[in-house]
């Protein structure tokens, strides 16, 4: 723990951040935030967490949140009380500039269950609400219904077997996702 405690934090840029993310996080992405922590032993980036708008429209106004913590990944050899520090220190600097709650989604489909959550003391409110989410597989690939939208306009699987061939398209719903927040 102590040399956990040596680590600080500092507000980044994207440009900083993106290549890190596309390095460390599964997903190999980093969607637009506000906010971008990185997190330094010394001089060395060796986290980052990305704080934007709640990726769904409602959101915010459903779970009470300001923020959703929407990236957060660290190289492979941090120690493995490295997240919930890195956590802490970033909701301290969001409480400092007036932030009220943050929210953050744990992903079953990628075998998480929000345990660093639990471990940063967020409180659990339950599996997603509304609809879910929707992949669409075209070709073999998946693809998150909103990608298939904005690719081709629409996002249904009957649709889309229209326009690219029955044979091509199929779809399939995800597992909903497990509901944090953490209030300031």
């Amino acid at each position: 723990m102590s040399e956990v405690k040596q680590y600080t934090i500092e507000l980044i840029d994207s440009k900083t951040a993106k290549p890190f993310a596309e390095k460390w996080h599964y997903s190999k992405s980093l969607p637009g935030c506000k906010i971008y922590f990185g997190l330094y032993r010394q001089e060395e980036l060796i986290g980052i967490a990305a704080y934007g708008e709640p990726a769904m429209r409602h959101q915010a106004t459903c779970y009470d949140c300001d923020l959703e913590l929407r990236r957060l990944c660290l190289i492979d050899s941090t120690p493995k009380n490295a997240e919930s520090r890195f956590i802490g220190l970033t909701l301290k600097s969001l409480k400092k500039q007036g932030y009220k709650a943050i929210l953050s989604l744990a992903d079953p489909e990628h075998r998480h269950q929000g345990v660093i959550y639990r471990a940063s003391n967020f409180i659990y409110l339950g599996e997603e609400r509304g609809g879910g989410s929707r992949l669409i597989v075209i070709d073999g690939i998946e693809i998150h219904s909103r990608s298939a939208f904005a690719q081709y306009g629409t996002s249904g699987v009957k649709s889309l077997q229209a326009l690219l061939g029955v044979d091509r398209v199929s779809g399939r719903n995800k597992q909903r996702k497990l509901v944090y927040r953490y209030k300031l």
